[in-house]
């Protein structure tokens, strides 16, 4: 008996603590909205509407939708939506809340949300309506509306089955009644109060409980929803606030959550880890009512970092085309309206005229359906009215960095010229500490690729409905990604333990460097998953993988695209075509015969019966390793190009190599040599070469050459040599009579570095005179380096003759 009671003691502790640490976790929580609440009461007055519409706003808004907008010809059609058809239109029947997960189950799950949608949305138009016109068949048609929607039973099962069935009727509901206030009799208030109240009241006790005001929340599957109908609590507090006693404690939890704790799926850098489109449909319902608190003066949210980095989320990774990316439904994402309008409000929020200019990249329309997802025409017309009180100047996008790591979520994007449909290519990189958790994918070190207009290294599935065989069983897998298996194996889906890395990331004006580590969301799979991306001159990408794994396997490289490829094994080259764009893939290591490659069109789970004209097939291409082996390194170059454009192609090699990696690129440009060293041992010893360093890019550019150093030591090349006493990492160029430098991470405090020059400096800029010194006999020129020292610029005493001196400069 005695041994029976330790563990029953200890789970019984266990359970107490949790207990113990949850009521504390509750009295914080509480003590936090009541210290909210305190605020709000003295600003919030008592009355309507309440919800992004003022009382003191509403001649001026008449006079902007009912006169300014419909004489402007770029607004007229969106002016006419502001007043809904006084047409008697019949009131639908409650819809089914029946559950999502089969064909026919998914399909009437959808019906069922459409037509709750459509409903609430008739109230709030007619609500709008009742605003502008104070017209009483307008306040008519509002209280009929509500009131079949007041009348419909909606209860914990219905929120169960159908979540989304109960939030978008809720959502519009709770604005028609805000804005129809004044409309509606007395009695009729206390009918949809008493509703609302109902099922606000669930919507709290679904949500809150999933959500600490004080301790972060890890990511979880079933907390996609959850966290996106948090708005709506808060909106609903918001219009209930002096009508419902619960409703202050609904508005100020909602309202600290954004506050302290907001977003599960990303952090500071901005980013949403379960991809573009949930970030561009999730963002529309938090700003509403974080828009709303703004009018009513509580604006601290929107101060955060996140809120202040993700419109740039979307700025570096959505396409102005439909470009492929990562996370559940972005496969072939164009840009929208909505997200047009999105990002237009955080340029006006920030005074940002690279956002605006994102924005309108994006679409010159504003949206004008009516439905839950996005911003809809209401949201439209309300911009347009407070758009007028704020001008940015134009701004190209193309100035803004080429290059940027959301590290929250372990995404990078590399741009060739950011915003330039034409001309730009884009490499998005991912390796997220999020895992595959929630609408994210097993995808850790993977890659896509859009170019001159094109999606071309896609991700590749579909989602007929969520989970779906086809979704579940290949969408959302490494297979179905540019990736890598492992004998065939991937990642786990639906994990969040499932997760990788951004180990380096070092952007420069001509170059990137990424080094992604997807180690541990191979479960024990690899001991070694590392991925070095070198994005050279803003034009194509080198890349090395770096593979382990504790007994001998084939390994495969995974590409994927939307039309067949081009193969040719004797040269290990891959093409992949899209309109006039071309991806060339060569594969410079393993050498020639050791890779099998091969193409399908074929899904491994194919898509469900009836979606295949919107689901189109796609192609698959294997270079899997001949040979089992316990390690494999694969190096290869990709580089994009258009078609017809003879400057655009390339000749790639490999360069021999004794330790690290080395190829040879020649274009219209010039010759960039790559140079990747093993992360063991980061020492590079190759053609003419010798460094210790991680990655080095130099690019022959007519007298030129342009170098990117990531994590040096020691350069030993026919034209430049330097030791340094601590690691560095620069950009810069060189040519016989310059040397120019630009430290891309400041100096470590107490660094030195020695140059071996022919001459002394005429002039060295960049740091104190008495911070370098050139010794004559050794032809040495010594440099204390300073944590404030930014670049260096080393012009030699007098001009060098070459034929007396072939290495003048440097040396």
């Amino acid at each position: 008996m005695h041994l029976l009671r330790i563990p029953f003691a200890g789970k019984l502790a266990a359970l107490l603590l949790t207990f113990c640490c949850l009521s504390a976790q509750a009295a914080d929580d509480r003590s936090i909205v009541e210290q909210r609440i305190q605020a709000m009461n003295g600003k919030l007055a008592n009355e309507h509407p309440r919800l992004l519409i003022r009382p003191a706003d509403i001649p001026a808004l008449r006079k902007s939708l009912l006169e300014t907008l419909p004489a402007q010809p770029d607004t007229a059609a969106l002016a006419k939506l502001a007043l809904a058809p006084l047409d008697n239109k019949p009131l639908p029947p409650q819809p089914l809340a029946v559950s999502n997960g089969t064909d026919e189950g998914s399909k009437a799950w959808r019906e069922g949300y459409q037509t709750a949608s459509d409903t609430g949305n008739q109230a709030w138009r007619y609500a709008l309506g009742w605003q502008l016109k104070n017209d009483a068949q307008y306040g008519r048609e509002a209280a009929r509306w509500l009131l079949h929607l007041a009348s419909w039973k909606i209860d914990r099962e219905v929120l169960r089955t159908n979540d989304e069935l109960f939030i978008q009727h809720l959502r519009p509901m709770i604005f028609a009644y805000d804005w129809a206030y004044d409309a509606l009799t007395p009695e009729e208030r206390t009918t949809v109060r008493t509703a609302l109240e109902a099922r606000l009241k669930l919507l709290a006790e679904h949500i809150q409980p999933k959500f600490s005001l004080t301790q972060p929340t890890s990511p979880d599957n079933s907390l996609s929803h959850p966290m996106r109908f948090i708005s709506t609590l808060g909106l609903g507090g918001l219009a209930l606030y002096h009508d419902t006693p619960a409703a202050p404690g609904w508005v100020a939890w909602a309202y600290e959550y954004y506050n302290r704790q907001f977003p599960v799926w990303g952090g500071d850098a901005g980013g949403w880890a379960e991809g573009l489109n949930y970030w561009a449909t999730g963002m529309t319902q938090h700003m509403r009512f974080l828009e709303a608190m703004q009018l009513q003066g509580f604006d601290e949210p929107l101060a955060r970092p996140f809120f202040r980095n993700t419109p740039w989320f979307a700025t570096y990774f959505q396409m102005p085309y439909g470009g492929s990316s990562f996370g559940d439904l972005t496969n072939i994402m164009a840009p929208t309206p909505s997200m047009a309008l999105l990002l237009e409000k955080f340029a006006l929020l920030q005074q940002d005229p690279y956002l605006l200019q994102a924005g309108r990249l994006f679409s010159s329309k504003l949206p004008t359906a009516f439905n839950y997802y996005d911003y809809g025409a209401i949201d439209a017309l309300l911009h347009l009215f407070r758009r007028g009180q704020s001008k940015l100047v134009e701004a190209e996008l193309y100035q803004l960095p080429r290059a940027r790591l959301f590290d929250d979520i372990g995404w990078v994007a590399m741009h060739g010229k950011l915003g330039d449909k034409a001309t730009d290519v884009m490499m998005g990189f991912k390796s997220s500490p999020f895992g595959s958790a929630s609408h994210s994918f097993a995808d850790q070190n993977s890659f896509v690729i859009n170019a001159f207009g094109e999606p071309l290294a896609i991700s590749s599935g579909y989602r007929e409905y969520y989970d779906s065989p086809h979704h579940k069983g290949w969408t959302r897998t490494t297979a179905a990604k540019n990736a890598i298996l492992v004998g065939g194996e991937g990642q786990p889906i639906k994990q969040a333990s499932a997760k990788g890395r951004i180990a380096r990331f070092l952007a420069g004006d001509q170059a990137t460097y990424v080094l992604g580590d997807a180690r541990e969301a191979y479960a024990g799979k690899l001991s070694q998953a590392l991925r070095h991306v070198l994005f050279v001159d803003k034009r194509y990408w080198v890349m090395l993988d770096e593979l382990a794994a504790d007994e001998a396997r084939n390994f495969q490289w995974l590409l994927h695209a939307r039309e067949k490829m081009q193969i040719d094994e004797s040269r290990n080259f891959v093409q992949i075509a899209k309109g006039a764009a071309r991806l060339d893939v060569y594969f410079l290591s393993p050498a020639l015969g050791q890779l099998a490659f091969r193409q399908t069109n074929q899904f491994a789970v194919p898509v469900a019966n009836g979606y295949e004209k919107r689901m189109p097939d796609e192609w698959h291409m294997t270079a899997e390793t001949k040979k089992e082996a316990r390690s494999q390194s694969i190096l290869s170059v990709l580089f994009p190009r258009r078609d017809g454009y003879t400057g655009d192609e390339a000749s790639v090699r490999a360069l021999p190599a004794r330790s690290g990696f080395a190829a040879a690129v020649t274009h219209d440009a010039g010759v960039d040599r790559i140079y990747i060293a093993r992360d063991k041992d980061r020492s590079i010893r190759a053609d003419g070469i010798n460094a210790d360093a991680r990655a080095a890019w130099l690019g022959e550019r007519g007298e030129d050459t342009r170098l990117l150093l990531v994590d040096v030591r020691r350069f030993n090349e026919k034209k430049v040599f330097f030791e340094a006493s601590k690691t560095l990492s620069m950009e810069g160029y060189f040519n016989w009579s310059v040397f120019n430098v630009r430290f891309l991470e400041p100096p470590p405090e107490g660094t030195t570095i020695q140059f071996r020059i022919g001459l002394p400096p005429r002039t060295l800029t960049g740091v104190p005179k008495n911070d370098w010194i050139y010794d004559e006999d050794n032809k040495t020129l010594d440099i204390k380096l300073r944590p404030s020292t930014s670049l260096l610029r080393i012009v030699p005493a007098r001009p060098f003759d070459e034929e007396e001196n072939p290495n003048p400069l440097l040396r």
